[in-house]
Formats: C-alpha cells, sequence, structure tokens
C-alpha cells in the first residue's frame, strides 16, 4: 500500500467534496497500492453496483460460448425466445446475441431525462417482460445502430437462462465462486426474467418484490473482475474465461467505437461504468485497475474526473 497516494485520493475527493463516493481502490502489477473506503464502508462492505452488472452478463455470455452451450453469438434469438418467432416484427428473425451484447438489436427505445425511463415503469407494469419487448416496434435494422437500452440486456438474460438453465445459477458456478466473490441472486421479474439492475424499484408495492435484490458487491470484487479481464481470463492459474472472447469484447464497434461487448472502451482503457459512479477501469499498458463505487443520487454522478486523476497516480503524472 502506498500511503502517499492515498492522501492524494483523500485530499482530491476532499476539496471536490465528493461525499458520496465510498469505494476507491487502485491496483498495479496485482499490488494494491490504495484502498480509500469512506463513509463507514470498507473492505467488507457491499455497494449496489447498477449497470456494472451488464459487464458481468456479457463475461456469463462469454463462458457459454467457450463452454459450446451457446454456439455461436450469430445465433438468432428467436431460437430461444418463442415471441421472436411470432412475426410480430419483419425484423425479429435478424436480431442475434451478438446485437444484444453490442446494443445494436435496433428495438425501439427512449431512456427518458436522465435515464428515468417511463418504457421501464411499463415494462414492470406488464404481466410478461419479454412479450411486452417483442411488441415494441424495431426502428432501425439490426446490427447498424448503437443505441443503450435495457431491452437488449432483458432479453440476453432470457437467452441465457435457456441455454445455461439458470442465468444466475451458471454464473455463480462458473464465475462467482471460482473468482471467490459472494452474491446474492438476482432480481427476478415476477415472471422470471432476470434483471442485472432492477429490484422492482418503481412498484415493489404492486408486485411484492423485494426491495433490497439489486445486485451488491464489495469493491474488492468488482477488483477481481477487472483483474479478470486484465489477465486474460485467468484467476489464480484457472482460465474461466477465454482470451479470444476477452479480445472481442473490448473491440469497437464499427457503429460506436466506444462501445464493445457490453464493455465501454477508451483510447487507453476499457471498462465496465454503471449509475452513480460504479466502475471498473482496466489499464493494460500499466497493468493496472481502478474502481470506484458511491452512493447513487439522482444527479447521476459519475465521477469520471476521479478515475482521470487516478490514473495519472498510477502512471506518476499528478
Amino acid at each position: 500500500m502506498r500511503t502517499d497516494i492515498k492522501e492524494k485520493i483523500d485530499a482530491y475527493l476532499a476539496s471536490h467534496h465528493y461525499r458520496q463516493l465510498n469505494s476507491v481502490l487502485l491496483c498495479r502489477d496485482d499490488e494494491l497500492l490504495a484502498r480509500c473506503y469512506y463513509n463507514g464502508f470498507q473492505e467488507n462492505s457491499k455497494n449496489e453496483i447498477a449497470s456494472v452488472a451488464k459487464s458481468i452478463m456479457s463475461v456469463c455470455t462469454g463462458i457459454a460460448l467457450d463452454k459450446g452451450l451457446l454456439p455461436s453469438l450469430e445465433e438468432p434469438v428467436y431460437q430461444y425466445i418463442p415471441a421472436f418467432r411470432e412475426g410480430r416484427d419483419p425484423f425479429h428473425r435478424m436480431i442475434t446475441v451478438r446485437h444484444l451484447l453490442t446494443m445494436t438489436s435496433g428495438i425501439y427505445w427512449n431512456g427518458g431525462v436522465h435515464y428515468h425511463c417511463p418504457m421501464m415503469h411499463q415494462l414492470r407494469n406488464a404481466g410478461d417482460w419479454i412479450s411486452h419487448i417483442a411488441d415494441c416496434a424495431v426502428v432501425d435494422l439490426p446490427g447498424t445502430k448503437y443505441l443503450y437500452k435495457e431491452w437488449d440486456v432483458i432479453l440476453l438474460a432470457k437467452v441465457l437462462d435457456q441455454v445455461c438453465g439458470d442465468m444466475y445459477d451458471f454464473m455463480k458456478d462458473n464465475l462467482f465462486e471460482p473468482l471467490e466473490i459472494e452474491s446474492t441472486r438476482w432480481y427476478q421479474s415476477p415472471c422470471g426474467v432476470y434483471y442485472s439492475v432492477g429490484d422492482g424499484t418503481d412498484n415493489d408495492a404492486d408486485n411484492g418484490t423485494d426491495n433490497d435484490t439489486k445486485l451488491k458487491l464489495t469493491a474488492i470484487d468488482m477488483m477481481k473482475i477487472g483483474q479478470l479481464f486484465l489477465h486474460g481470463g485467468r484467476y489464480q492459474e484457472k482460465q474461466i474465461l477465454s482470451e479470444r472472447y476477452i479480445h472481442q469484447a473490448v473491440s469497437p464497434l464499427k457503429c460506436n467505437p466506444g462501445y464493445g461487448f457490453l464493455w465501454w472502451i477508451w483510447e487507453d482503457c476499457y471498462g465496465c461504468r454503471g449509475y452513480g459512479g460504479q466502475s471498473v477501469t482496466v489499464m493494460p499498458d500499466a497493468n493496472a485497475v481502478i474502481v470506484t463505487q458511491a452512493t447513487p443520487t439522482d444527479r447521476g454522478m459519475g465521477y469520471y474526473d476521479v478515475v482521470d486523476y487516478c490514473k495519472k497516480l498510477i502512471l506518476g503524472n499528478a
């Protein structure tokens, strides 16, 4: 541990009045340079990870692909989801697993203001989530236009259920337990669909769901996800995910060079991002990983400047 680096992070956060940040971790060459906890958080404290869960779903997809449970990323979604073979939209049969991983299904989506989305509220009120999504028009040719949306990951969860038996159990057995991560079971909709960032918040009183079913992990758990990618899919000499899949997952899309397979991509790094300041940043050239966790607020703070400052610390430029 580097006391000087921790002190610099503490001072930076104090000077910017970032009172909602709970954890900041820096690791280089598999050594923790700084482990900063705030607001009563400590090593075993769990923070909700929001859409970082999407990136974890990508890892699950890669493992299913490696094991041959999913024949290829070009598999048509309709083979696993009956509602997409009913002819409700002429483009349904063109949508593949790859399109779900890259947010390019073409299905209509409007994220609303600050991503407080009326479309998600409508979905939660629907009896059958998958049928509800299948009723939405496909407005762009699948594979041609990137649009960040919840529909694609919900459909991906359904596909993974079909090929893996149960998405969460498969993820627990093949990712979380090998990485020594303890996780509570993910939220499932009343119709049984896993939703990576959901907990029924919009209408818990209506559907009887448990309020505390958001996916939560410790900062160390998130660090392990980043290190898994940094080390080519290996953890403690065990190959959990193929290096080939990782390469694909962090390769830029033609229609959006800042995105891969549910992973974000930048010039010198790649990583996971979740609403309200949840992040994993992998710096392959520096052999380093940065993790931030925060308590989400309506402002939707990302704390990207904190990540940039940590990158400078790792490179010795701050």
